[in-house]
């Protein structure tokens, strides 16, 4: 049944987001062309500025659905409710939250912004985002309700439907208007349509959550709080690290800096949004695996999902440096593009952060979220210390520099050796040391991969989109001859097959 939830919720999640994605590329491509590059630069910033305003969601998101696993699993109504109710109550008070700050940050604008001329109502447009980031946590808790049953297709079939609506509405309002304010207003409402959509879908499957009104038991609720006040280091480090590289951008080297790394962003988001699909559709089915499995079976799934995340994550690291900035020279315009050398910085930290996603994903499923609570407090002082030095030398360079310097000092050998130690307990230093010199050799394929890969596309650059899906094509077959030769008669291979060879069966059945 796991499998089965999980295949479910991957097809709906990438579909979506595959689908969505190809009307981004397009919306932005109309963006760039009727609207000026500043615009650009002022919408990656907001994003970033709200992304830190959202530190006062302090994990609570995390924390609880982890808690939803346990009574989900045995079909607890009473719990559930009581985990429901203190979910909402929580959400409101950081809505409160967010509001009140982001208009204390209000009058400060100017000091983000190294040059805003030619932008108009600049604080019109930041209310608006702020408005966007309190609203999304009115109804959004009842969500995870969907989650711990292992049925988040469910809300997320809604939201791709109406994000894709959302877009093609912005690409025709900025064709017929060329209005930034309209653009925001469309985002600003249709957010609210999966979100209601799913609170009566919610009310009507789960009718014992609004009949209950009581709090969880205070030994549950200082349980939750605990893992809150551990999760709440690690969203501080997470908002420092990924929502800070425009402000420093924008700071230290200009805004058009960031309206060019936004259209890197939009791709590496692109990327991490169709994989935060993919591992999603994970994250109940694992919850539920570590709330009733042993340990020698956490392990032997976590070593499956470890191959297939790194084949994935290489074959995107690999092509993106050799093929992305010919693709946005085809898209956007050479204009547009940042040296190989910066690229190539780019794609190492969504490498390693790539690689992060199986222990993350497992450590929630563990629920381990206390034991390296103290990790993104040095992760987050390590990347603005080096980002502030190394901008002074090497501009938007340095900054993405830092952020890879800060997560291989602290994630990279913390977060398994936190999952090793505490999760898998059995043979653990031993298990411990196999991941790194994984981790080694892997890297080294990626490195090769990559730098063949970005030789013939150098040598041959692609002059129209036929050469450049050629190119696409010669390195996917490339990278494919080199995964089988590594890693088909593997263990984890062999079991990842005969799983999906099992569902289809059944499904043909």
């Amino acid at each position: 049944m796991r499998t089965r939830y999980t295949l479910i919720n991957m097809v709906v999640n990438v579909g979506g987001q595959l689908m969505n994605q190809a009307l981004l590329f397009i919306s932005r491509m109309v963006f760039i062309h009727y609207l000026s590059a500043a615009y650009l630069g002022i919408n990656g910033l907001f994003t970033d500025v709200l992304g830190i305003l959202n530190f006062a969601e302090l994990g609570i998101g995390t924390a609880m659905i982890y808690s939803l696993y346990e009574p989900a699993a045995k079909n607890d109504e009473h719990r559930l409710a009581q985990l429901m109710n203190l979910y909402r109550l929580l959400y409101r008070i950081v809505a409160v939250v967010v509001l009140l700050v982001g208009l204390a940050l209000m009058p400060f604008l100017g000091f983000f912004i190294k040059d805003s001329s030619g932008i108009e109502h600049l604080r019109l447009i930041y209310l608006m985002y702020v408005a966007n980031s309190v609203c999304s946590y009115l109804l959004s808790y009842k969500n995870s309700i969907y989650l711990a049953y292992q049925k988040a297709y469910v809300r997320n079939l809604w939201a791709q439907l109406c994000d894709a609506v959302k877009t093609l509405l912005q690409i025709v309002l900025i064709v017929l208007t060329g209005n930034f304010i309209l653009y925001l207003a469309v985002q600003f409402v249709m957010q609210f349509i999966p979100n209601i959509i799913v609170s009566v879908k919610v009310d009507k499957e789960f009718p014992y959550l609004k009949e209950c009104g009581e709090l969880p038991e205070k030994e549950e609720f200082h349980g939750i709080l605990r893992n809150i006040g551990a999760m709440s280091f690690h969203k501080l480090g997470t908002v420092i690290v990924r929502n800070t590289d425009s402000l420093l951008m924008s700071s230290f080297v200009g805004l058009l800096s960031v309206g060019i790394y936004s259209n890197y962003k939009l791709i590496l988001s692109g990327i991490n949004n169709l994989m935060d699909k993919f591992s999603n559709a994970f994250t109940g089915s694992l919850g539920n695996l570590g709330a009733i499995e042993d340990e020698t079976r956490v392990y032997s799934i976590y070593r499956e999902l470890d191959l297939l995340f790194f084949v994935i994550y290489a074959y995107w690291t690999a092509g993106l440096f050799a093929l992305s900035n010919a693709f946005i020279t085809l898209c956007f315009g050479a204009e547009y593009c940042f040296s190989a050398a910066t690229v190539a910085v780019l794609v190492t930290e969504f490498y390693v952060s790539g690689q992060r996603k199986v222990n993350l994903l497992f450590r929630e499923a563990k629920g381990l979220f206390w034991y390296d609570r103290y990790k993104p407090l040095f992760e987050s002082a390590i990347n603005l210390a080096a980002s502030l030095l190394l901008v002074q030398k090497f501009g938007v360079a340095g900054i993405l520099g830092g952020t890879v310097i800060s997560t291989v000092t602290t994630c990279f050998w913390m977060e398994p050796y936190i999952l090793m130690r505490y999760g898998i307990r059995e043979d653990w230093q031993g298990k411990l040391k196999d991941y790194f010199v994984r981790y080694a050799e892997r890297a080294a394929v990626v490195a090769v991969l990559a730098a063949v890969s970005y030789g013939w596309v150098s040598f041959c650059p692609a002059k129209n989109i036929g050469w450049f899906l050629l190119d696409g094509v010669l390195y996917t077959l490339l990278f494919g001859a080199v995964m089988a030769a590594l890693h088909r008669n593997t263990p984890e291979f062999d079991r990842l097959k005969g799983r999906v060879t099992a569902v289809l069966k059944r499904r043909k059945d």
